[in-house]
């Protein structure tokens, strides 16, 4: 299922990227192994600025990828950053370019959060726009952020493409991104690609493409559909065990471990404390609740 990709010899990269074969991914569907993304997945107490530097890490694991995969765009090229509020300021993605490469992004901003519909389906709604940095015709755009359904970022996506009506090169790059959502960006990708010829999409996931639940929210590492490079899923089963790493969201609320930390460790203790009701003796369990201060 997973296929290592073999880089040119001319390429210095320390870490592997791998290809998912499945029908409903395409070539520009990627796998990037990331030693920082692999801690904030399976270490639900990181926060604060020590998340933010592994945040920065992986994603210059997933520029590092992209950039040694295709030529058409270099480090140089006009590139800008979409910024879909507020989760995703913590990727840092322009300051994690800048100190990769020399070069500035130009930014814009989008506020956007999802909601479930009375029929159970998932949509999203725009509250706020800056697209000034667009302004400067870019040929690529690079967005971080979480993908759980894929519902806003093919909101955002489809909002860009609608704005600047030429053909572009998106990458996204999530550490924490669902198949369910990858699968949904590829068809957005397969119609853009009929209007706008040329138009590409890359999906660059940290360390799983992962499964997602029925509420279309919680994305636990070992759940059967997640597509995860081995040592994700060894270092899964050392630190949370089978029923933890199959049970507990990888990353829980993005936006509320970012930026509202005591918010995040109050759900993950009542999470926590709801798995323990339905396996009282799981040790891994009681070794994460008496981490809590």
């Amino acid at each position: 299922m997973l296929t290592q990709i073999k880089f040119s010899s001319q390429v210095n990269l320390t870490q592997k990227a791998y290809r998912i074969q499945d029908p409903n991914l395409s070539e520009r569907c990627i796998l990037v192994e990331s030693v920082a993304a692999r801690e904030i997945l399976t270490d639900h107490f990181l926060i604060g600025s020590p998340l933010i530097s592994k945040s920065k890490m992986a994603v210059k694991d997933c520029l590092s990828v992209f950039f040694a995969l295709q030529s058409e765009l270099t480090p140089n090229s006009q590139i800008a950053e979409i910024v879909p509020l507020s989760g995703s300021l913590t990727y840092e993605v322009l300051n994690s370019f800048y100190e990769l490469y020399k070069q500035p992004l130009s930014r814009s901003f989008i506020g956007i959060r999802r909601f479930q519909k009375p029929d159970g389906r998932w949509d999203s709604t725009t509250s706020y726009t800056n697209f000034e940095a667009l302004a400067e015709s870019p040929k690529a755009i690079v967005i971080g952020d979480t993908i759980a359904t894929g519902v806003t970022m093919t909101k955002v996506i489809q909002m860009v493409q609608a704005r600047l009506a030429t053909p572009l090169t998106f990458i996204i790059i999530s550490i924490a991104g669902s198949l369910i959502g990858a699968q949904r960006i590829v068809k957005l990708e397969e119609s853009l690609q009929r209007a706008f010829p040329g138009t590409n999409i890359w999906c660059l996931f940290t360390e799983s493409f992962l499964g997602l639940e029925a509420n279309g929210t919680d994305m636990p590492i070992l759940h059967p559909e997640s597509i995860s490079t081995p040592e994700l899923r060894e270092l899964t089963m050392k630190r949370l065990g089978e029923y933890l790493g199959r049970n507990l969201c990888s990353v829980l609320d993005w936006g509320k471990r970012t930026n509202a930390p005591s918010k995040h460790y109050g759900e993950l203790k009542e999470v926590l404390h709801e798995l323990k009701t339905k396996n009282p003796s799981d040790i891994y369990i009681d070794q994460f609740i008496d981490k809590f201060p």
